[in-house]
C-alpha cells in the first residue's frame, strides 16, 4: 500500500476544515492548523507535506504573509510549494489577479464539489514522474496530441496582450539542460524524443487558460495569460526540481536528466511584442543552462561593473589580510590616475610597502 501524500490546511474555521479533509481524506494524509504561524511551523518542520491550502483571515499571520514567507524562502522545497487560496464564490476578478500576483497557485471555491477540489490540487501535486516520462508501450494507450506550433502560441500570446494590457503574463521556457551532449552521444532523434517525453509530462500540469508549443530541439514554450512571476517561477522551479530527480532509458544506458528554464513576463519585461517576450524567454533557458543543477533564470543578469567587482575585490583581500597584494593589483589604475590628475602620489614608494607587505621582493628596477 502506497504512503499517501500529505497536505497543510490551514483555517480558523474548523467546520471548514473538516468539509475540506472529507473531500480530500481518500486521497491525502491531511495537517490542520488554525492559525498561519502554527502553519508555518508545521511547513518548516514537516518536510513531506506537498501542497498547502489556506485561507486568508488567518490569526498570527495571514494567509498572504503565509504565503509571502514561503515564496521568499531559500529552500525550494517551500518557495515552490503549490499554494492553494481558499476563496468565496464573489471574489472578484481583481482581487485573483491580486492573489495570483503574489504567487498563489490556484483557488479553492468554498463550496466547490470534492472531485473538482481534487482535480486541481491533484494537478499540481501528482508528479509520478517516473511513471510519466516512461517509454511509451507499443499498441498501448492512442498516441498523445501532437504540440502546438511556436507561431500558434505565440498568437494567443498576442490575442491575450490585446484583450487587456494591464493583465500580467508568462512566457516559460523549458528544456534540457545538456540538450547538446545528449544529441552528439545518443543521437538528434533520441533528444527529440526525450524532450517530448518531458514536454507531455509538462503539459498535464499547466491550466487550462494555458498553451504549450514546441520552439526547437528539445526546447518548448507555455503561454500562461493572467499568471505572475512569481507563480511561473515557483512552477517553473518544481518542474526542474521533479525531473531533475529521475532518470531515463535510452537503449541499454541510463541517463540523469536535467532540466532548465528561462521565463520573460509582464509587466516586469513590458514595452516587448509577444514574439520578442517568447525570444526573451528562450534566451533565458540558454542562459540557465550555463549553470548545472535546474537553473530557472527570470531575469536579466546585472550589467558587469567592474568598479564593483573593485570593490568586492578590496572588501575580500581586506578581510582575509592581503592588502599588500590588493595593492599591487590596483597600482597601474593608481598610476594612470597620477599621469591624468598630477596627485603627486609617492608610487615608488607605495609599490615598496605594498610588496613588503605582500611579501615579495622589491622590484630590482
Amino acid at each position: 500500500m502506497t504512503e499517501k501524500r500529505r497536505i497543510l490546511i490551514a483555517d480558523p474555521s474548523r467546520v471548514a476544515r473538516t468539509a475540506l479533509v472529507k473531500h480530500l481524506r481518500d486521497d491525502f494524509e491531511i495537517r490542520e492548523e488554525s492559525d498561519g504561524e502554527s502553519a508555518w511551523q508545521t511547513l518548516v518542520l514537516d518536510a513531506s507535506i506537498v501542497a498547502v491550502v489556506s485561507a486568508i483571515n488567518l490569526e498570527r499571520a495571514s494567509g498572504y504573509e503565509l504565503l509571502s514567507r514561503l515564496r521568499d524562502n531559500r529552500l525550494r522545497r517551500l518557495a515552490d510549494i503549490p499554494f492553494f487560496l481558499l476563496i468565496s464564490r464573489d471574489e472578484t476578478a481583481p482581487n485573483r489577479e491580486q492573489a495570483k500576483g503574489r504567487g498563489v497557485s490556484d483557488f479553492i471555491v468554498r463550496g466547490m464539489a470534492g472531485n473538482e477540489i481534487r482535480q486541481r490540487i491533484g494537478r499540481l501535486v501528482n508528479w509520478d514522474i517516473a511513471a510519466e516520462i516512461a517509454e511509451p508501450v507499443e499498441g498501448g494507450s492512442p498516441p498523445p496530441a501532437p504540440f502546438a506550433t511556436r507561431t500558434k502560441v505565440c498568437r494567443k500570446l498576442c490575442d491575450g496582450m490585446a484583450e487587456d494590457e494591464a493583465t500580467p503574463a508568462c512566457v516559460l521556457a523549458f528544456g534540457l539542460e545538456n540538450e547538446k551532449a545528449i544529441g552528439e552521444r545518443f543521437g538528434e532523434s533520441s533528444m527529440l524524443e526525450i524532450g517530448e517525453r518531458i514536454a507531455r509530462v509538462v503539459r498535464g500540469k499547466i491550466g487550462r487558460h494555458d498553451s504549450i508549443g514546441h520552439a526547437g530541439a528539445s526546447a518548448y514554450v507555455i503561454v500562461s495569460p493572467g499568471t505572475s512571476l512569481a507563480t511561473a517561477t515557483a512552477f517553473a522551479q518544481r518542474v526542474c526540481r521533479a525531473l531533475g530527480e529521475q532518470s531515463i532509458q535510452i537503449g541499454e544506458q541510463r541517463m540523469q536528466l536535467g532540466v532548465s528554464a528561462g521565463i520573460a513576463s509582464l509587466p516586469a519585461d513590458r514595452g516587448r511584442s509577444a514574439a520578442q517576450l517568447i525570444n526573451l524567454a528562450l534566451q533565458r533557458l540558454e542562459l540557465a543552462r550555463q549553470t548545472p543543477g535546474g537553473q530557472v533564470v527570470a531575469c536579466d543578469p546585472p550589467a558587469d561593473d567592474p568598479f564593483a567587482r573593485l570593490q568586492a575585490q578590496l572588501r575580500q583581500a581586506s578581510e582575509a589580510g592581503q592588502l599588500g597584494q590588493a595593492g599591487l593589483q590596483v597600482l597601474p589604475l593608481l598610476r594612470l590616475f597620477e599621469q591624468q590628475f598630477r596627485f603627486g602620489l609617492p608610487l615608488t614608494q607605495m609599490e615598496e610597502r605594498f610588496r613588503k607587505h605582500a611579501g615579495e621582493p622589491a622590484d630590482p628596477a
